[in-house]
């Protein structure tokens, strides 16, 4: 397996997009805009309908081709588990990267039925906001990744 910085075919980034190969598949992740993709979303490929069935109606509207590698990138939708996740938010025209961490329920919320058995919940509704390009940023905030 290897990793090399590549350019990014969304905010042409060309130190913090990463191709990672192995001998059958190849992964992209760009952490300036956040898009990501792989070798199997070629036009007319089960994986790619499988991508687009599973992503919301913003993922992909502003998925884009990548005429280069002949594939579609989609933003990341980033599920951390205890961390949070970090998702796109908003319209086609005006979105932006959102962070929601997983807080402790209050004494209220704990009583909630949607809540029962569980003792936290993620905190969309306090989500933080960052630009199309501050992913990285998000990242930061989430301590996923270090200075």
């Amino acid at each position: 397996m290897s990793e090399v910085k590549t350019k990014c075919p969304n905010c042409f980034s060309e130190n913090q997009c990463f191709e990672e190969s192995t001998e059958h598949f190849t992964s992209y992740i760009c952490f300036k805009c956040g898009f990501t993709s792989n070798s199997y979303y070629k036009n007319d490929t089960e994986e790619l309908k499988k991508a687009v069935e599973s992503s919301t109606q913003l993922m992909n509207e502003i998925s884009l081709f990548d005429y280069d590698r002949k594939i579609t990138w989609f933003p990341s939708v980033l599920n951390m588990g205890k961390f949070g996740i970090i998702y796109p938010d908003g319209t086609k025209n005006n979105w932006v990267w959102k962070f929601a961490q997983v807080t402790k329920l209050t004494e209220e919320e704990q009583k909630d039925p949607q809540y029962e058995g569980h003792e936290h919940k993620l905190d969309v509704d306090n989500a933080q906001s960052y630009g199309q390009h501050e992913f990285m940023n998000a990242c930061k905030d989430m301590g996923i990744i270090k200075e």
